[in-house]
């Protein structure tokens, strides 16, 4: 069973968080909650949570201060800060290293399943770091020499996105080990780690997710049971998918079409997580050459088409509603009422309340 505790004193963000979590994907199979850093440290006592996410402002023992014992005493947890917009500026600089991820409110379903991944990845390595450390005051330099080459020749292979040299370094790897390192399980799982290690690195290195390759963080989990061989086989098969999607991407970075771009910001503009780099990503394509078609197509470059869309939008609520202008800010991606003035007084030359008059 894999828990996650969620420390919130507003019951809607603690609902609204369990919603928008992907459980299945996560591996996580329960739920509990705290309102206060308080009921938290008994529940982490009781209940001896995998990973935690915690908000700042809260009565009692704030998350600053639980923050600080959980380095004290629970720093084996990755955890994961919730911050509301005001607050989230400051929180992060007084927070000190160790923590997972910083979440703005209001939460973002991607951000906030993506921070949760990097918890579980973070605790499959300091899980597996010790078996590791056990491994290598137990063995032989030689060993040691032979992981160290093989590590060396699967990152290059990843690098060059060459499967049939990934097959073959990994068969020949397997004809070398011996029959008793074959049969140590903490060589299997130390084999597993430096593969994991490695897997992570190339993501982030061409900006994409476990699961455009169609697996979940939860199905590469080492197994007790797994045989060397079947360990090295399974990365095999990850490695092969791995550079077949990324051939597949760098095809399609040569068939960008802005058409799409396009409609995808006018669906998207308000959301506040918006930007050119989160574009560039979801179309593999660098923010460089994005700036420069985009511009080159349609006069303006993405983060000033972001702005127009929005202040369109603005208008029209302004002009049609009686809506206050901080709920129109809001509406249309802006979390900060007075830099949505700004942005809108730059724009048209003049403030919403003079349009609102005319």
């Amino acid at each position: 069973m894999t828990t996650l505790l969620i420390i919130d004193d507003e019951s809607w963000t603690r609902e609204t968080v369990k919603a928008l979590i992907d459980m299945n994907s996560l591996g996580i199979t329960k739920l509990i909650e705290a309102t206060n850093g308080e009921e938290a440290i008994k529940q982490i006592n009781s209940e001896s949570p995998d990973f935690i996410m915690t908000d700042m402002k809260m009565p009692g023992i704030d998350g600053i201060r639980l923050l600080e014992v959980i380095e004290q005493k629970y720093s084996d947890i990755p955890t994961i800060v919730l911050s509301g917009y005001q607050d989230f500026v400051y929180t992060r600089q007084a927070i000190k290293s160790g923590v997972i991820e910083y979440l703005p409110k209001p939460v973002d379903e991607n951000e906030l399943n993506d921070a949760l991944k990097k918890a579980v990845l973070e605790k499959q390595k300091k899980e597996q770091k010790q078996i590791g450390y056990q491994f290598f005051t137990a063995k032989q330099p030689e060993v040691l020499d032979m992981i160290e080459s093989f590590r060396q020749t699967v990152s290059f292979s990843l690098k060059e996105l060459n499967a049939k040299q990934l097959s073959a370094s990994i068969q020949h790897f397997i004809a070398k080990i011996k029959d008793e390192l074959k049969l140590d399980p903490s060589f299997t799982m130390y084999l597993h780690q430096v593969f994991l290690v490695l897997l992570e690195e190339t993501l982030k290195e061409h900006r994409i997710k476990l699961e455009e390759i169609g697996l979940q963080w939860n199905e590469i989990k080492y197994s007790e049971n797994q045989s060397l061989e079947n360990e090295l086989m399974t990365q095999l098969r990850i490695g092969e998918q791995l550079i077949c999607k990324v051939g597949e991407i760098k095809k399609q970075k040569t068939k960008i079409n802005l058409d799409d771009i396009k409609q995808y910001l006018n669906e998207h503009s308000t959301s506040p997580n918006i930007s050119l780099e989160v574009i560039a990503k979801k179309f593999y394509v660098s923010k460089e050459y994005l700036t420069t078609a985009f511009k080159k197509k349609y006069g303006c470059n993405v983060t000033e088409y972001i702005i127009a869309t929005r202040m369109e939008k603005a208008k029209e609520l302004i002009m049609t509603t009686t809506l206050q202008y901080k709920t129109i800010a809001e509406m249309i991606g802006y979390e900060d009422v007075s830099y949505f003035y700004r942005v809108f007084k730059k724009y048209y030359g003049c403030s919403p309340g003079t349009i609102r008059k005319t």
